[in-house]
C-alpha cells in the first residue's frame, strides 16, 4: 500500500487551489483525478475582490489579470408578464474593488502550471475510502485496484463526492434546471459596455459579460416547476 502524507480528492478549482497553497509553504501532496486531463466545466466564472486577494496569494492573480477585462459595472432587468421592464444597479460596480470574468480552461490551467511535475495523478478514480484499524488514517481505493494511505484526505470532488459520503456530508440539494453556457468570439472588436447583464423573466435568466474586447460569456438558466409541462406543446403520433 502506498503511503502518502496529504491527498487531494479532485484536481478541480479547489483541488488545485489547495494543492498550490500548500506548495506555496513548501508542503508535498497528491492530487487524484478520475479524468485523463485538467478539465473545466462552465465556461466562465466570475472571480470577485475575494477571490483576487487569494489569487494573489497563490501567486497566479498577474498572469490571470492579462487574460480579462475589469467589469465596470451591471444592471439587473427584470421583465414582467404583462411586458413592463424594471431595471437597477447590480454588483459589481468599481467601488466595489476589482471584479473579472475569466474563462475557466485558464483559471484551471493556470493554477495546475503552477504545481511540480507529477503532483497531479490522472486517471485515479476513487472508489472508496475506510479508516485503517491500526492507525486510523483514511485509506484510499482506487477504481484499478490500489490503496493508498493517508495522514490527511481533501475531499474536493464535487458533487457526488466520495470524501463527502465518507465522513458523512449529505449532498446538497439543488433545485432541477436547464442551463446552457458558452462564449461568442467577435473577430474584431464587440462594441459592448464592459459591464454584466443579467435579465429575468418568470423562470427563465440570461446573463452576458464580456471577457475581452473581442469574447463575451454568456449563459441562459431556466428552472424547471411543475407548470412548465403544460406549456410544452403534444407530439402528434
Amino acid at each position: 500500500m502506498e503511503e502518502i502524507e496529504i491527498v487531494i480528492a479532485g484536481a478541480g478549482i479547489c483541488g488545485l487551489a489547495v494543492a498550490l497553497a500548500l506548495h506555496r509553504k513548501g508542503i508535498k501532496s497528491v492530487v487524484l483525478e478520475k479524468a485523463e486531463s485538467v478539465r473545466a466545466t462552465g465556461a466562465g466564472i466570475g472571480i470577485q475582490p475575494n477571490g483576487w486577494r487569494v489569487l494573489h496569494q497563490l501567486g497566479v492573480a498577474s498572469t490571470l489579470q492579462s487574460t480579462a477585462l475589469p467589469i465596470l459595472g451591471g444592471r439587473d432587468i427584470s421583465i414582467q408578464n404583462n411586458g413592463k421592464r424594471r431595471e437597477s444597479p447590480l454588483l459589481p460596480v468599481p467601488s466595489v474593488g476589482e471584479v473579472r470574468c475569466l474563462k475557466r480552461s485558464d483559471l484551471v490551467n493556470v493554477l495546475a502550471g503552477q504545481l511540480p511535475t507529477g503532483t497531479i495523478r490522472f486517471e485515479c478514480q476513487i472508489v472508496s475510502v475506510e479508516l485503517d484499524s491500526l492507525t486510523s488514517y483514511p485509506i484510499i481505493h482506487l477504481q484499478d485496484g490500489t490503496a493508498i494511505r493517508a495522514k490527511v484526505l481533501v475531499g474536493c470532488d464535487g458533487a457526488n463526492s466520495i470524501v463527502g459520503n465518507f465522513i458523512g456530508l449529505k449532498p446538497k440539494k439543488v433545485f432541477s434546471s436547464c442551463t446552457v453556457r458558452g462564449f461568442t468570439e467577435y473577430p474584431n472588436s464587440h462594441g459592448l459596455p464592459i459591464e454584466f447583464i443579467r435579465i429575468r423573466k418568470g423562470n427563465t435568466l440570461f446573463g452576458r459579460v464580456p471577457i475581452t474586447d473581442k469574447l463575451v460569456y454568456w449563459f441562459l438558466l431556466h428552472r424547471w416547476n411543475p407548470t412548465d409541462i403544460l406549456k410544452w406543446p403534444k407530439i402528434q403520433n
